[in-house]
């Protein structure tokens, strides 16, 4: 399950969930990884000196993906660091308006449909078309899980729009030899200290002994469709199930 040689875009990897588990998981695998971060600098700092510690390639970008302007800022930087982008991982969505339809906050929830819906369609144009010209590339995103929905109408019909755009992007994509699938995991608990989420991409005490489904879960399955044994699996819509 090698990512050997790759290049991976990490948006929104600096936090305590799933980006940073994907990024560590990316990198063991072989991967030289983009940091994207908006505030967090010091931890995305110390993400990338983690893996550049273990002799892996890895540099920060500040950026925000809700911003067309900011994406082609980390794009560039991207590219100009390592030469090109195999692999784009969009992670930052929806905020949480949980009022239900008759009760509707129709500027947070247009808001929220905005936040899942800017990430993608800021990044694929940009990201897309030399991954055609390669004919190589993984788009991942993180969605909704399928029937474990939370109660907030706004957010899930953003997140089920996100999954849209993913699933009628996989068609041109495949043609052209790129990959486009969901992760749909629900809610999951982030992963407090780093050394606990290095711990967990090294298969440690509290991987072996997790008791719910964890950010190195999800980040384990994505390194798999990053991966040569994930080329023939797109348009997938993973879910994860949890207590």
């Amino acid at each position: 399950m090698t990512c050997k040689d790759r290049v991976a875009l990490v948006t929104g990897a600096a936090g305590s969930g799933m980006g940073r588990s994907i990024a560590l998981t990316l990198a063991r695998e072989g991967a030289a990884v983009v940091v994207n971060y908006r505030k967090s600098e010091d931890a995305a700092k110390a993400l990338v000196n983690h893996i550049t510690g273990r002799g892996g390639r890895a540099v920060s970008v500040q950026g925000d993906v809700f911003k067309a302007e900011d994406c082609r800022e980390v794009v560039d930087a991207s590219v100009k660091e390592f030469g090109r982008i195999d692999i784009c991982v969009v992670g930052p969505g929806a905020g949480w308006h949980p009022q239900p339809p008759n009760a509707l906050d129709v500027s947070a929830a247009l808001a929220d449909a905005q936040q899942e819906l800017a990430p993608l369609y800021n990044l694929m144009p940009i990201v897309l078309p030399s991954m055609y010209e390669r004919k190589w590339g993984r788009i991942v995103g993180l969605a909704l899980h399928p029937t474990k929905l939370p109660p907030a109408y706004a957010y899930n019909v953003a997140k089920a729009a996100r999954m849209a755009a993913l699933r009628l992007a996989a068609p041109q994509a495949w043609a052209n030899g790129v990959t486009v699938n969901a992760m749909c995991p629900g809610p999951v608990d982030g992963i407090g200290a780093l050394e606990t989420a290095v711990e967990q991409c090294d298969h440690g005490l509290s991987w072996t002994e997790r008791k719910n489904v964890s950010p190195q879960d999800i980040a384990e399955s994505v390194a798999f469709l990053c991966s040569e044994a994930g080329r023939f699996i797109t348009c997938c819509e993973l879910p994860f199930w949890f207590h």
